[in-house]
């Protein structure tokens, strides 16, 4: 007998369920399980892809994806034949010496008491090494020598130059500054190990940035290099070389592969921010794998229809059996009838996924406050890949929860099953 009629019986299994009240009402719950399921993953992996491409969108449009520096932070000499040999790869896009220090910000108002605030600094050029402009809230990302304000500095930080600098939206607000006003910034060398205080020097807040994300808007000062350097005592000495490249996501290898040497250490965006990189790809696998269970709970539906249709189906398989069927052949057979109820549950997930999400990229029909998000609508970003990998493991366990009563079918004896 050929293979081909084994599809053609199972179809016809599939259209006389709709004639069967009880095997109808359950093989509909169970397609409405498989595509609750399903549409389900399709939502959920959709916000949390639009969610964590925003997340590292602000993250790798700011942070270095990899830093070249010395053992143990040590400052070193800038090499500029090293930074052009690095620029010239074709996985990277930009490097640029930087300086990284911590330090406080302070703000007096008029009348007022001090107002302090711990940062981060970072003298780069921002221009070259980052896409701020994304980000730019407020002002000109103008770091360089600003004219002084005889009404906001004292009259030793008038003799000193003063330059620009991009804060956090944060950060701003926490100290009281908006783009003009004059604030002092002091950065922590190592002489304050011994005793002596930074020194405060005047910058003139020329941008406010807001990436969304806590951690840099309320604790990151942009300044320039040569400010940072006058600032640290440092003449030609910088932190490392801060590198930007074409695919962040592939860091790690491209980071094995840089032309550096022994000397140095290499430390990529993924080990800065393991914790927060593990967290989110933990949480949304977790999340796949919880909403999975709705699909495996239709699955059981699975085994109940084709437990009843073995049960009145059993003088038919006789009927086959004693014509030549296989054993295998049965099984097949009730294997692509839950199959075919998986698949339908499959397909009609997929499409409501795809709808919903669809219309929620077009018409934003979730808002989300702005004064917590830099977005106005709930990000939705669906990934082919996603789709796929949810339809095949949803088939799968489908095919899993078939095998059982189709085992049970093709077990059968002939005899047994016509004396039924």
């Amino acid at each position: 007998m050929s293979n081909t009629y084994e599809y053609f019986i199972a179809r016809r299994l599939m259209r006389a369920m709709r004639r069967q009240h009880q095997v109808s009402f359950t093989a509909a719950i169970a397609i409405a399980g498989v595509t609750i399921g399903v549409a389900a993953l399709v939502i959920v992996l959709s916000v949390f892809n639009g969610f964590s491409a925003l997340l590292w969108d602000s993250l790798l449009s700011i942070s270095p994806h990899v830093v070249v520096q010395k053992p143990h932070a040590q400052p070193m000499s800038p090499n500029r034949e090293q930074i052009e040999e690095l620029e010239k790869l074709d996985s990277v896009r930009a490097a640029a010496p930087f300086i990284a220090a911590e330090g406080f910000a302070l703000r007096r108002p008029p009348g007022g008491e001090i107002i302090q605030a711990g940062v981060a600094v970072r003298g780069i050029g921002l221009a070259k090494i980052t896409d701020m402009n994304a980000y730019l809230w407020a002002g000109d990302l103008d770091l360089n020598i600003q004219p002084p304000d005889p009404d906001q500095t004292t009259p030793a930080a008038r003799r000193a130059k003063v330059y620009g600098t991009a804060i956090g939206r944060v950060l701003a607000d926490r100290i009281g500054a908006v783009v003009g006003t004059e604030i002092m910034l002091g950065l922590v060398p190592k002489e304050v190990l011994m005793g002596q205080q930074p020194q405060l020097w005047p910058y003139r807040v020329t941008a406010i940035f807001h990436t969304g994300l806590e951690e840099l808007d309320s604790a990151l000062a942009f300044v320039s290099l040569e400010a940072a350097q006058r600032d640290l005592g440092w003449r030609d000495q910088i932190s490392g070389i801060q590198i930007r490249l074409a695919e962040p996501f592939e860091a790690h290898r491209i980071a094995s592969t840089l032309p550096i040497g022994t000397d140095f250490d290499v430390v990529t965006w993924m080990d800065t921010h393991r914790n927060l990189y593990a967290s989110i790809r933990l949480e949304k696998w977790f999340s796949s794998l919880v909403l999975c269970l709705i699909v495996m709970v239709a699955g059981f539906n699975i085994i109940s229809i084709l437990t009843m249709t073995v049960g009145d189906r059993q003088r038919d398989i006789g009927i086959l059996k004693a014509m030549g069927a296989t054993p295998r052949s049965i099984g097949k057979i009730f294997t692509l009838k839950g199959l075919g109820v998986g698949l339908t549950g499959v397909v009609f997930g997929n499409a409501i996924g795809y709808i919903l999400c669809w219309s929620q990229q077009t018409f934003e029909w979730i808002k989300l406050p702005g004064q917590i998000y830099i977005i106005q609508a709930l990000p939705v970003k669906m990934l082919a890949i996603d789709f796929v990998c949810i339809s095949l493991a949803s088939v799968g366990l489908c095919f899993i929860f078939a095998l059982l009563p189709a085992r049970k079918a093709a077990s059968l004896a002939p005899i047994v099953a016509l004396r039924e």
